[in-house]
């Protein structure tokens, strides 16, 4: 099964922020004010999950359903995307209700928990996984309709620019008349963060439709330049003006445009790592390191949150190296756990899965693609 080094690293990349985040929330953050790092390691790691996503199922899409624009190839990829991502996630619900909390609200169980914060605290990291599967539900629908088309490729991007505007507007519209807080009610909810995963299918299409402009420009040494440049001044701003100031529920820019543009600077970086890092192939261990842990991020995001509260219940003393043997031990525990549920259950369901679905001829981006 072919995969890109380049995606492995991003996927990786974005799981690492992850436990780094929540790892200084759970284990560290009694001792210093971790804050702003915090905030910024957490925020990039899930937009890089929502660009990659786009990218990854934007190929998808455009080979099953764009290019075929047939109800088959429709059906064929939600059952794929769903026998992906659902089997694990309700099995991290059932060990959430039955091990950690048993007030679990029917919401989560068909990713509406995002709209009320009650609902969301039941299993707090599932806002992300919850946006990601109403992209699946939704944005197939009107690609489908592009397939119709003589031009597919202008249909295509008339449709994708479209619906990439239309969260965008909503935030602005939100920010403006409710004056929402930045992290529930603007960065959690689902009409308002589409756009982040449109960018990476827009990305997608760039790819598919015009291979000379997105090889040259979009994956030059120019865009990476500009995606790090922007990252690395849109992390400063979050800390030294939105986070360290306590200005970020108050800050319009930071609740509408913001999102964009980061999603946009991630779009860059993903197309040139995608294009130059697969030239690590004479690094070999390397290459697997990062291989492993993508194919492994999927339960690692699932699975690290309750496995934290769980070992930061026993941290009821002030020494950091009793917090950082504590946290040692979980991301062991939690390494073993989700490499025992990927062999002996993910990858079964995924034999199953490919019995009554179609299997793509290049299908890394569809097996390994993480909520």
């Amino acid at each position: 099964m072919e995969r890109n080094a380049g995606l492995d690293i991003v996927r990786s990349t974005a799981i690492l922020l992850v436990l780094f985040c929540h790892g200084l929330g759970f284990f560290f953050m009694k001792y210093h004010d971790f804050n702003p790092l915090n905030y910024v390691t957490g925020y990039l790691a899930v937009e890089l999950f929502f660009v990659l996503s786009g990218f990854l199922i934007g190929q998808i899409l455009l080979h099953d359903i764009v290019d075929n624009g047939s109800l088959s190839g429709l059906k064929n990829f939600y059952l794929r995307r769903w026998f992906r991502t659902l089997p694990l996630y309700y099995f991290a619900l059932l060990t959430t209700y039955m091990f950690f909390n048993h007030h679990m609200d029917a919401t989560n169980l068909i990713f509406l928990q995002n709209f009320k914060e009650q609902d969301l605290s039941f299993l707090p990291i599932s806002w992300s996984l919850s946006i990601e599967e109403w992209f699946y539900l939704l944005i197939p629908l009107p690609l489908l309709i592009t397939g119709k088309f003589r031009n597919k490729s202008a249909a295509f991007f008339i449709m994708t620019s479209l619906i990439l505007i239309i969260p965008l507007l909503l935030r602005i519209y939100q920010v403006s008349h409710s004056q929402p807080v930045w992290d529930f009610g603007v960065r959690k909810q689902i009409p308002l963060r589409l756009d982040s995963l449109m960018f990476g299918v827009i990305l997608a299409g760039i790819k598919t439709f015009h291979t000379y402009f997105y090889h040259k420009y979009m994956a030059g040494k120019a865009s990476l330049l500009l995606a790090l440049a922007g990252l690395i001044y849109f992390s400063g701003y979050l800390v030294y003006t939105g986070i360290q100031n306590q200005t970020m529920d108050h800050s319009w820019f930071n609740r509408t445009f913001l999102f964009t543009f980061v999603s946009l600077c991630i779009a860059m970086l993903i197309a040139y790592l995608e294009v130059h890092i697969p030239r690590i192939d004479h690094f070999p261990k390397i290459r697997a390191v990062f291989g492993f842990i993508s194919s492994q991020s999927y339960g690692y995001y699932l699975f690290h949150w309750n496995i934290f509260v769980w070992f930061s219940r026993e941290n009821t003393t002030a020494s950091i190296g009793h917090s950082l043997y504590l946290l040692i031990f979980a991301l062991v525990l939690m390494t073993s756990f989700t490499y025992l549920m990927h062999k002996y259950y993910e990858v079964p369901i995924m034999k199953i899965r490919d019995k009554f679905t179609t299997r793509r001829k290049v299908n890394w981006m569809d097996y390994n693609q993480a909520g």
